[in-house]
């Protein structure tokens, strides 16, 4: 029954192919402020630069644009187990670190754009809901920095998916582009046509987004999203000793105390080495780009995938029907759920059986990932699948391994989740009704922590808050930023949220008790996602 929840802890996500007939060429670019007591103001954002742009670029991006390529029908799941375990027992010759192919590139001037290293948008565009594409009537209008474009040409070409068009159609996504586009996509999207009709009544850019943007330049012309040697080797020393202390300990284990001991070393292994992948993925710092093949051989995981599932959670936290991280029913309910959508008898007990989907994570991302890999024919990322197990499989016992992975999806799904589902979650009238820090601030709580065991384990994570408002910034920098973002909100009229390690995680299971005994609520929506990620 939890196999047919549609969450990425406990479902495993059939992928459809995308096809749109405008994908097939590539498209060429033409060259071409309501607050809450209701004022409009007219500020210049500090991202605008005026900044030149050569033809070359254009046809770049142009080319970068091509057509998708044909999608093969999807294996059963017999095969794809089979060649899951083919990836594995082929795996021992492909233990060398992965070739790192990086070219170098004409510089964008970051320093007159005045940004910072944001992350990459995924390799391979998820697929599009049919239904959405044909509920994309008339024009396709997008605002960034208080220009309308229209998209409604280009939509199909963009690489990480036309779906990301489509969900910011009609509305500002001037922090979602800074947020996850390289400086080098960001330097070029002014090319994009303008629009010639924009949309009437959008509401402008409250005061506080607007001081956002300019706190965000802020920091970026101080250095704060800088890398600093010392800073990456203190998140890497801590992975490498429990790993090292695990291997030992699991392989000359003798007694169940002592091989305990070694599955928890590993478990707490593998949770910082997620935790690392993570950062790596986000950055776009030339160490980010080294690391990037981190997610694999460490970690197990498809960091393609993986990016793309990650990157609406971060654009619409907490938005029900867009972020895949809420979607926990029916295992889980997080909203009075609608009876066509309820179990009863089993949401009765859902604050009883809940670390059972949580332990769950790794296993169905790992699983996820091979078979992403394989559908989208990512070789490279393969072979790096391929010698993560083949090493894991020869250095550790099977039974500590499996246990490892379980007990560290445990640990990983219980922090990432508590510091948002107890927060506001967006549905019926107050789904997409705040901008993007507004509802950042409203559905995200920072965790404290006690001591520097929590600090390591949370990887970064009990800055939630921080996390979200800049990804792409050195977790080593949160701690202080902390200091700025509560002055920001006392300026703003903003909730600065923080909770003890401990009470953050009591609160998320009281809130599944209070829904596990709570009526149900005709209407309600339940949490198939508007827009597939993956």
């Amino acid at each position: 029954m939890l196999e047919h929840a549609r969450h990425p802890l406990v479902y495993v996500n059939l992928l459809e192919p995308a096809r749109h007939p405008s994908v097939r060429a590539a498209v060429k670019l033409r060259q071409t402020t309501t607050s809450r007591d209701e004022r409009t103001i007219s500020v210049r954002s500090p991202y605008q630069r005026n900044t030149k742009h050569e033809s070359s670029q254009a046809a770049s991006w142009s080319a970068g644009c091509e057509g998708a390529r044909a999608a093969c029908e999807m294996p059963t799941a017999c095969m794809q187990l089979a060649l899951a375990a083919a990836l594995v027992g082929s795996g021992s010759a492909l233990l060398q670190a992965p070739v790192l192919r990086m070219r170098r590139v004409a510089p964008v001037a970051v320093s007159r754009l005045g940004l910072s290293p944001v992350a990459q948008a995924p390799e391979v565009a998820p697929p599009e809901s049919k239904a959405a594409a044909k509920a994309i009537k008339g024009r396709l209008n997008i605002r960034i920095d208080d220009e309308w474009y229209d998209l409604t040409n280009w939509r199909a070409a963009h690489p990480a998916g036309a779906h990301w068009i489509d969900a910011y159609n009609n509305s500002d996504a001037t922090e979602v582009m800074y947020g996850f586009h390289s400086d080098k996509a960001v330097s070029m999207f002014r090319r994009l046509p303008k629009s010639k009709a924009p949309p009437k009544g959008v509401r402008s850019p409250t005061p506080a987004t607007y001081a956002f943007r300019e706190l965000r330049q802020k920091l970026v012309d101080e250095g704060w999203f800088n890398t600093q040697p010392l800073g990456e080797v203190k998140k890497l020393l801590p992975w490498a000793v429990t790993l090292a202390s695990g291997v030992w300990i699991a392989r000359t284990a003798i007694g169940p105390l002592r091989a305990f001991a070694g599955i928890l070393l590993l478990a707490v292994s593998n949770t910082l080495a997620g935790w690392l992948a993570h950062d790596y993925v986000h950055g776009r710092q030339p160490f980010a780009w080294a690391m990037r093949g981190f997610g694999e051989l460490v970690g197990g995981m498809s960091t393609t995938w993986w990016s793309n599932k990650h990157n609406m959670h971060h654009a619409l936290t907490n938005e029900v029907g867009y972020d895949e991280d809420i979607a926990l029913d029916p295992a889980l309910h997080l909203w009075a759920p609608d009876p066509k959508n309820d179990i009863p008898w089993l949401r009765r007990w859902q604050h009883v059986y809940w670390p059972l989907p949580y332990s769950i994570l790794f296993l169905y991302w790992r699983f996820d990932s091979i078979r992403y890999v394989l559908k989208h024919k990512k070789w490279s990322e393969a072979a790096r699948l391929a010698g993560h197990w083949a090493a894991f499989a020869a250095l550790v016992p099977f039974q500590s391994l499996f246990l490892s992975v379980w007990l560290s999806g445990f640990i990983t799904a219980t922090i990432v989740t508590v510091t948002h589902q107890s927060e506001e979650i967006f549905l019926g009238e107050t789904l997409r009704k705040y901008d993007f820090v507004e509802a950042q601030f409203r559905s995200t709580r920072d965790a404290k922590c006690n001591n520097w065991v929590s600090d390591m384990l949370w990887g970064g994570m009990q800055w939630q808050l921080e996390h979200h408002l800049f990804p792409t910034m050195p977790r080593y920098r949160y701690p202080e930023l902390s200091k700025v973002l509560i002055r920001f909100c006392e300026e703003h009229n903003l909730d600065y949220r923080v909770t003890g390690e401990f009470q953050i995680i009591a609160d998320n299971v009281e809130l599944l008790k209070k829904l596990a005994k709570g009526p149900q609520k005709p209407g309600n929506p339940n949490s198939e996602p508007v827009f597939k990620q993956v």
